[in-house]
């Protein structure tokens, strides 16, 4: 069995550099080839593990440290991936794989190389959802930790003129991929924020009826207490902002909404929102609500998609490992609650496993 392991996992690292040379320039920033005498090494001293190559967002915000620590855990980083420019909220130059739309950013090239068996994660970061809406949007879980910690070193002006550090993040095809990575950068246990405790969860008022909240109220019925939230303008950062703040002050453990569809019905983009009403138009039906905020408000986050098409649960905690622990475990618990289409699996989750198509 670990000499057939060892062949798979061989031909999964080898797929995935030569997918990552026919990217360079497109998702890809920089490859390493490296990682496949890594691979051999890992797997000279454990037969029977499985390779996990990653991607890191071409951005200095991402410390080098950050990334020797999850080497070191025995993570191959593969990628330095390509991002929106000037941190754009959409990527012109990228097509999401899965919605055929322009890819949502910032942390664009990341997600879709996971999409096409390049990488198992990514580290992104976030400002005003740079993270969260490109893992919705291509149907991937994510985490983002600016709640535990891990942040940028430098300030950014947001494009309505909100001073933010930006958030870091992980995305991949696998939850408990991104609580392990999580865990490895804060070198802290965050599954066991559930145990021994009631809690309390606020749902907007909008998002009471929607069917992805529903079915997540209804399986946590006997587990937490809800309670309905009012959000003044779900557009508008500065509202939402003070709203998520006024709502954990009331004794609020975790704000939960279904986000989404993003970017499929408009662009949630501040360049096109600033042209007159058509504009604003397009950048309103983006699909984008409380995930604009969650970095500024120095959320844990959590996104699980919900097998509709651009759309997601986004999990909040306040600042803080408490908080932060109970919403990376609260999307544990729901994560199987929704079904994700096989064919979506067979296409781009296990596509390493499938030939090229055309002649050889």
């Amino acid at each position: 069995m670990s000499k057939e392991n060892i062949l798979n996992q061989m031909l999964k690292i080898s797929k995935s550099i030569l997918k990552a040379k026919d990217n360079l320039g497109k998702t890809i920033d920089y490859h390493r080839e490296e990682v496949l005498d890594e691979g051999v090494k890992l797997l000279k001293k454990d037969s029977s593990m499985n390779l996990t190559t990653f991607g890191v967002k071409n951005t200095d915000q991402i410390c080098r440290s950050m990334v020797d620590r999850l080497v070191e855990a025995g993570y191959l980083f593969h990628t330095i991936d390509k991002m929106a420019d000037g941190g754009r909220a959409i990527d012109v130059d990228i097509i999401n794989p899965l919605t055929a739309r322009s890819m949502t950013g910032s942390t664009s090239g990341g997600c879709v190389n996971i999409l096409l068996g390049i990488n198992d994660f990514a580290l992104g970061t976030d400002g005003g959802g740079s993270v969260l809406a490109p893992a919705i949007s291509t149907a991937l879980y994510s985490i983002m930790g600016k709640g535990l910690g891990l942040k940028g070193s430098k300030a950014r002006l947001s494009t309505d003129d909100i001073t933010f550090l930006p958030g870091i993040g992980v995305i991949s095809h696998d939850y408990g991929l991104c609580v392990d990575v999580i865990e490895k950068m804060v070198d802290i246990p965050l599954l066991d924020g559930l145990k021994g405790r009631g809690f309390k969860i606020a749902i907007p008022k909008e998002k009471m009826e929607s069917k992805g909240i529903k079915k997540l109220m209804n399986h946590l019925k006997d587990l937490v207490e809800f309670v309905e939230a009012d959000f003044s303008d779900m557009h508008t950062r500065e509202s939402l902002i003070a709203d998520c703040k006024q709502v954990f002050d009331k004794g609020v453990d975790l704000i939960i909404t279904e986000e989404g569809p993003i970017d499929l019905y408009g662009l949630g983009d501040s360049v096109l929102g600033s042209w007159g009403e058509v504009g604003k138009k397009i950048q309103v039906s983006s699909g984008k609500g409380l995930l604009k905020v969650a970095n500024m408000i120095n959320a844990t986050a959590v996104t699980i998609p919900t097998g509709e098409l651009g759309m997601g649960i986004l999990i909040m905690g306040k600042e803080g490992i408490e908080a932060g622990s109970l919403a990376i475990g609260l999307g544990d618990i729901i994560k199987d609650l929704f079904s994700l289409p096989q064919l979506f699996r067979r296409y781009f989750i296990d596509n390493y496993k499938r030939e090229k198509g055309g002649f050889i």
